[in-house]
């Protein structure tokens, strides 16, 4: 009964809780006994979102070597705001990930911060050598904790893209001395788009290919390359149509415009905005045969092309979009209907998460 009462309320209340008791305690912290789990699936139900400010505090004197102060604000689906959030860390920081469980990624030129708004533990991965070519956080319920990938391009195949992507995997397990980053021995097939959005769903992270660097696929309408963290193998997965480029601009994308790749209700989908007449949502039914089902398509030509953006989550019935404004764009599956929500500053710098008890390190932003 304790447990069930407790695990509705938020983050910053437990780890007020954490000091009742020794029990409370131990119940709230032990992720073995089940609590944390319980108390994220509820958590997914209120969703919440990451809102950058669009500047930052640059400070090169930070005597503890952080020079870069990123200030966030947390907001519930309805854009009211939650609580700040500020983030230190030592290199401007180029792409934020989806949360994952709970945690988020941060990434600069050279390393992967993973980030728990809801408790504000942060950790810096050890850096790695070669250059970042993608990377990736997903979650093994099996062994209840978070696993990052990390996509290299190998020294010896600066000058030749046909190599594959070294790959290799963080685990904050103590292993041999400490936390470090292991090889995988299957390499990623095709490189993909560096610091586009991968999704995670089904316990796999999927990225799409860079298509503007690849004129010769194994199959010709190959889009994504996929990781099964359980077993650790690289799949592709084709477009859910059967499209073939005309000419060489048109590798990149087939839609020219947008195609985002995005974890919806525990599936994989992929959303294309054309020419800001349409959005087209699909479901990935089949991953091993790339079979795709059309979820939804929405009219958008009604709307300002500004207004629309990158799908966020679904609500109920609602589908939530960002956009390149101070907008969040709510629209009704059911009813057809769309509503705005007027946001503090651009809804471009959003990121979705849900609260969390889970972190592998003991660093407090």
């Amino acid at each position: 009964m304790i447990a069930d009462i407790l695990s509705r309320l938020p983050v910053k209340s437990l780890l007020r809780f954490k000091s009742v008791c020794k029990s409370w305690h131990c119940m709230i912290t032990d992720s073995s006994l089940g609590f944390q789990a319980l108390h994220y699936d509820r958590s997914q139900r209120k969703p919440r979102f990451l809102l950058q400010w669009p500047d930052f505090d640059f400070r090169p004197l930070e005597p503890a070597g952080c020079r870069y102060v990123y200030n966030f604000i947390s907001i519930d689906t309805e854009g009211n705001m939650i609580s700040p959030i500020q983030v230190k860390v030592q290199e401007p920081v180029k792409l934020i990930l989806p949360g994952c469980y709970g945690l988020v990624c941060l990434a600069t030129e050279t390393r992967i911060h993973v980030f728990n708004p809801s408790t504000r533990h942060l950790i810096a991965l050890p850096t790695d050598r070669g250059e970042i070519a993608g990377f990736g956080i997903g979650y093994l319920s099996s062994a209840k904790g978070h696993v990052i990938v990390r996509l290299n391009i190998p020294r010896q195949s600066r000058t030749s893209l046909s190599w594959k992507l070294e790959c290799s995997v963080f685990t904050f397990l103590p292993e041999n001395g400490g936390p470090k980053w292991r090889a995988v021995k299957d390499g990623c097939p095709y490189l993909v788009e560096q610091f586009s959005f991968p999704a995670f769903a089904n316990e796999t992270i999927y990225w799409k290919i860079d298509r503007g660097k690849h004129q010769a696929l194994h199959r010709h309408n190959d889009f994504i390359v996929s990781f099964k963290i359980s077993d650790e193998k690289f799949q592709t997965i084709t477009h859910p149509t059967d499209w073939r480029p005309e000419t060489h601009r048109q590798w990149r994308s087939p839609v020219r415009n947008s195609t985002q790749l995005v974890e919806l209700r525990g599936h994989l989908y992929m959303v294309e905005t054309a020419a800001f007449s349409y959005v087209a949502v699909w479901k990935l039914t089949d991953p091993g045969n790339s079979m795709w089902s059309k979820a939804c398509t929405i009219d958008i030509s009604k709307f300002h092309p500004s207004f629309v953006g990158e799908l966020q989550c679904v609500k109920g019935t609602e589908i939530i979009f960002n956009s390149f404004t101070h907008l969040l764009l709510y629209y009704d599956e059911e009813n057809k209907t769309s509503r705005k929500k007027i946001l503090p500053c651009s809804a471009a710098n959003l990121t979705i998460y849900c609260e969390s008890l889970t972190f592998p390190a003991t660093q407090h932003v």
